[in-house]
């Protein structure tokens, strides 16, 4: 018998055994001994192995397959979402940490620069008081030399005209104006001394034209020799290291 004619067969007498069932429920029968009467008849199923398709397990195993690979995917896809999550989360707090840590540290940055400045503009008020404390000081002490100097070049320069005029008499003395010398002429000579008051040089820095009347005065001035001179180098240095002297016939300047 084949597997097709026993499924039919099976499924004919299930429905008439469920038919006949049904039947005595409606027609309700209250005797029971004519219940108990009948013989009980034994009803056999038979059980039938249903041999499934080869194709359509194949299919099935394909689809089992396939939906197990499609929830590996998916829990493989949730845990790598929740790995970039995590770090993503962690990224980011790690940049707030980053960023808190970074305001600290310009916040701190900010407060010495503010403290050193605030000391740079102390030092600098300190400074400022010092250095016109020292200004005056300067000024006043200043003023004191410029006093002292003052008077110094006082006293200075009339020792000074002292020298000058025994020069100039010493020169004189010296001095003899040849016959050919004129009102109006005149003769300028630089005159070059040593500490001492030695001549060591002398020269014609303006002539007069006439020959005989320039070597008179050089003449008047190399007999000297020698002239005395302030013994203080600073005032010997500023007046009579070098200078000149005119001859005129009429007079004689220094």
């Amino acid at each position: 018998m084949s597997t097709g004619l026993s499924y039919v067969l099976a499924s004919i007498l299930a429905f008439g055994f469920h038919a006949f069932v049904v039947t005595l429920l409606l027609l309700n029968w209250d005797n029971k001994d004519l219940v108990e009467s009948l013989p009980i008849q034994p009803y056999y199923i038979e059980a039938i192995v249903v041999e499934e398709n080869p194709h359509t397990a194949k299919k099935k195993r394909e689809q089992a397959r396939k939906a197990a690979e499609k929830n590996r995917k998916r829990i493989a896809r949730e845990r790598v979402n929740e790995k970039a999550r995590l770090k993503q989360t962690a990224i980011e707090k790690a940049k707030k940490q980053s960023l808190e840590q970074q305001i600290a540290e310009q916040k701190k940055r900010d407060d010495e620069l503010a403290s050193m400045e605030l000391n740079k503009a102390v030092d600098r008020e300190v400074d400022l008081a010092e250095d016109e404390r020292v200004k005056m000081e300067q000024s006043l002490t200043l003023s004191i030399l410029e006093e002292q100097n003052f008077r110094r070049a006082v006293t200075d320069d009339e020792q000074a005209l002292a020298y000058v005029s025994q020069i100039q008499r010493d020169i004189v003395q010296n001095w003899s104006r040849p016959p050919s010398a004129r009102n109006g002429m005149q003769a300028l000579l630089r005159v070059y001394l040593v500490p001492t008051g030695e001549i060591v040089n002398v020269v014609v820095e303006e002539t007069s034209g006439n020959e005989a009347f320039d070597r008179s005065a050089l003449l008047a001035v190399r007999k000297t020799q020698r002239f005395q001179v302030p013994a203080k180098s600073r005032q010997f240095e500023r007046n009579f290291r070098e200078f000149t002297v005119l001859f005129r016939p009429e007079d004689l300047r220094l």
